[in-house]
């Protein structure tokens, strides 16, 4: 059985979440600081560079891979890490000293991705555990 097929596109979006953690915690720290521009990752779009789209009509959520390759044993140039796209984030208003933050919104977005990094270390430990499982004739 395929890695990538065990666990999905959760395997990328665990790297992405990462990465979005560390540029969040950036943003708050740097709430106060003139002229600091608030950056994130556009998450969908990352995902859909890395080769992952939504293919299942039943499923809409659900990811799947594709890959291009000449020849079978060729590896994916993104299996092994997914470069996420960063953006500066559009201000909702002004600021006088030039800084985008808005710690608020800032500490809402770090807090619902933690959430869905948790949720997609949960579906790989699940996927993994059922495998050993049945490995073990469980």
């Amino acid at each position: 059985m395929n890695i990538d097929k065990l666990i999905g596109v959760h395997s990328e979006a665990l790297q992405v979440r990462a990465q979005r953690t560390k540029l969040l915690a950036s943003n708050i720290a740097n709430s106060d600081t003139p002229n600091y521009k608030a950056r994130d990752i556009a998450f969908a779009d990352t995902l859909k560079d890395a080769g992952w789209h939504n293919t299942r009509a039943t499923q809409p959520n659900q990811l799947q891979a594709t890959m291009n390759t000449t020849h079978k044993n060729h590896m994916n140039v993104n299996s092994s890490g997914t470069a996420a796209t960063i953006m500066y984030r559009q201000p909702n208003h002004a600021s006088l000293d030039g800084n985008t933050v808005d710690k608020d919104a800032e500490q809402a977005r770090f807090a619902e991705n933690a959430v869905r990094y948790q949720a997609s270390l949960e579906f790989i430990g699940s996927r993994i555990g059922s495998v050993i499982r049945t490995l073990r004739g469980e």
